[in-house]
């Protein structure tokens, strides 16, 4: 679990791994170079849970998920962000879904939003408003009430500990924009004939074996800024043979919480994703940049690569027709 400046939503996720069913767990968190309360919260919780907390300055998402991996001992790891409550049959969830299948398997489990902290400049959509009004009559007169520099708890500590599930249920709202609930509604939750199944193999909820992601090495450290590492790996298992499995009742819920400059993260996340097609020069990777930067329709990506897994030389031939776009001149624009 890697943190950075998100104490009060980090305590919230700490507490709610106090209240897993089961015990054998350790949670590693690596705070790349946090300046508000972060520290103080974790020694809160390590009467509580097994935590090694490791402090390193601005090195990055890629780095601190290496420095985590490079400390782990447990046989099975789970990713989780540190702005994610999760449910007390979480870790169990996890466990028995990988045990039971392929030694190669890499369970994915669900996102949704929740409001845990009300306060400003917090980005929900209108969507998401309506089922907060639904599930709480008083709360657009709260919304109203909140003025810059007042945060107002919804959550508190106590109530994940015991875990209080109505209570979550009421401040829930819409899937995350991660869980992609559009793909799963094109597709059917099986993803049988989805091509890119690797682009949902995010670390906000994903576990596997230890053995595998070893077999594969770990994340690459050359993505900078917000985006892609995650990606990456999720690619480089899928092409190592790992098998996705997609669990709809495996749930944790993203706290919302004031983003950063959104500007400079599609510069990162542009950027990224060139790297990432000039590493891989595959199909796969040149199809998931232009989906991604709506130059090209998700389905049309995927009936692309259906076709292409038919055969050897038609897939040769998209492969060069789609790589000439990815040119020296594209990536400098973004540099």
């Amino acid at each position: 679990m890697p943190t950075y400046n998100k104490a009060e939503y980090l305590k919230l996720t700490l507490a709610s791994f106090a209240s897993q069913s089961v015990q054998d767990f350790e949670i590693i968190i690596i705070d790349d170079g946090s300046t508000d309360d972060t520290k103080q919260v974790i020694d809160n919780y390590k009467n509580l849970l097994n935590i090694q907390y490791v402090f390193q300055q601005n090195k990055g998402r890629s780095r601190a998920r290496n420095t985590g991996l490079q400390l782990a001992e447990g046989d099975i790891i789970i990713f989780n962000d540190d702005d994610r409550i999760v449910p007390p049959d979480y870790i169990a969830t996890h466990i028995d879904k990988l045990m039971e299948q392929d030694e190669r398997t890499i369970v994915i489990g669900w996102k949704k939003n929740m409001l845990s902290i009300l306060k400003e400049k917090l980005h929900f959509s209108a969507q998401d408003m309506l089922m907060l009004v639904r599930q709480n009559p008083e709360f657009a007169a709260m919304v109203t009430d909140v003025g810059a520099g007042v945060s107002v708890p919804l959550i508190t500590e106590e109530d994940l500990n015991p875990y209080n599930s109505e209570l979550i249920e009421q401040y829930a709202t819409m899937d995350g924009y991660d869980s992609f609930p559009k793909i799963f509604a094109e597709y059917g939750e099986d993803l049988k004939d989805f091509q890119l199944k690797w682009v949902l193999g995010t670390t906000a909820n994903m576990s596997l074996r230890r053995s595998f992601l070893e077999e594969i090495g770990r994340f690459d450290e050359q993505y900078k800024g917000w985006g892609m590492e995650d990606t990456d790996l999720s690619y480089r298992l899928y092409k190592a043979g790992g098998i996705f499995r997609f669990c709809s009742d495996l749930v944790n819920f993203h706290q919302f919480h004031p983003r950063g400059n959104s500007f400079q993260e599609e510069k990162d996340f542009r950027r990224n994703s060139l790297y990432f097609c000039e590493k891989h020069k595959s199909l796969e990777a040149y199809l998931f940049y232009r989906w991604t930067h709506e130059e090209i329709e998700l389905k049309t990506a995927n009936n692309i690569l259906q076709l292409a897994n038919h055969d050897e030389s038609v897939a040769e031939e998209l492969t060069n027709l789609y790589a000439k776009g990815f040119t020296s001149g594209r990536e400098v624009v973004w540099q």
